[in-house]
């Protein structure tokens, strides 16, 4: 990890004329990951508040979830009781700038052909959290997650997975490999018709896919759309320290429904923080909100929680495997 002054003309941060000073960093994970949610298109000292906010937690808290695992009864050596990584609900304005839909398909359209719908409610969606410090820098964690195919960086997870880049890939890995990244004087609407795209290349990345996931505790649902947005840059923290950092915000528009109307996913959101750490060690920590629907557990039992939480923790174990060269993944087609 690097510990130089922070850059303005890299970080485009308070140093900038016409910046507003960075508002108090969130308190607590609760606070920290919704936070993060609502402003990931903020301007940079208002982002870099939420960064602070989740490292101040993983001081003061999270360290004693590294690696970790949930169970139900939190008996079983290294682990712990699945309430201890669950997160408070997200609301309505975390969401607000994202282009969901605000009523959402249900399992009775699929059937019948018709457009009926239900109003979201972003609280039914269950929240856990995973931490992990992963033996990867945090540029090889990031070539790993930009990669088109995931389902062959976290095979196991996805049955099939297509992505498209809606912005410049390689403008975005520029900024990371040569450490100039795009500033944030004020908040973006990447999703405003004329939103100027190349401004924020190095800095921000936009991506649409399609996956297909494993059916999860009798979960069986069709490939559908999900939406991963990616912003990095570098940040410097209150005690001084300079931080590499990678985020993603990931999130469904609209429900979907496996055949039958039965089964689906009514809606998820996750955000994820990978922090640079000494050692060429990547701190990643993981926050995901879902209500996946099924005729035999609930989205907030405690077996669904504690599924979420290690599955999350896998993926992480599974990246920081390939990193130190104990798997391989194929070369990106």
């Amino acid at each position: 990890m690097s510990f130089r002054p922070a850059l303005a003309a890299v970080l485009g941060l308070a140093f900038l004329p016409g910046c507003q000073p960075p508002p108090p960093a969130p308190e607590g994970l609760d606070e920290a990951s919704r936070y993060m949610v609502r402003e990931f298109y903020a301007d940079d000292a208002t982002f870099q508040a939420g960064i602070q906010g989740f490292m101040q937690w993983f001081e003061d808290e999270g360290k004693a979830l590294v690696g970790l695992e949930a169970s139900i009864d939190g008996e079983a050596e290294g682990t712990k009781p699945v309430d201890a990584f669950t997160l408070a609900d997200l609301t309505a304005e975390d969401v607000i700038a994202l282009p969901l839909k605000q009523d959402l398909l249900t399992g009775d359209a699929f059937n019948d052909g018709t457009t009926e719908t239900t109003p979201r409610d972003v609280a039914t969606a269950a929240g856990v959290v995973s931490v992990a410090e992963m033996a990867c820098d945090w540029k090889q964690a990031e070539a790993l997650l930009v990669r088109k195919d995931q389902d062959s960086v976290f095979s196991g997870d996805w049955e099939g997975y297509e992505r498209t880049y809606v912005d410049d890939r390689a403008a975005f890995e520029a900024g990371s490999a040569t450490d100039a990244y795009a500033t944030f004087p004020e908040r973006i609407d990447p999703f405003a018709e004329g939103f100027d795209r190349a401004a924020y290349a190095a800095s921000f990345l936009q991506t649409d896919n399609m996956v297909d996931p494993t059916a999860l505790l009798g979960v069986d649902i069709p490939s559908y759309p999900l939406d991963l947005d990616l912003r990095h840059g570098r940040y410097t923290l209150t005690d001084g320290s300079e931080v590499g950092v990678l985020s993603i915000l990931t999130y469904d528009v609209d429900a979907v429904w496996g055949p039958g109307g039965e089964n689906g996913l009514r809606q998820s959101f996750s955000i994820e923080i990978n922090v640079e750490r000494p050692d060429n060690k990547t701190l990643r920590m993981l926050a995901v909100w879902a209500e996946p629907v099924s005729p035999i557990i609930s989205a907030d039992a405690a077996l669904a929680l504690t599924f979420a939480v290690n599955k999350s923790q896998k993926s992480s174990e599974r990246m920081s495997a390939v990193c130190a060269g104990e798997v391989d993944v194929p070369a990106e087609p």
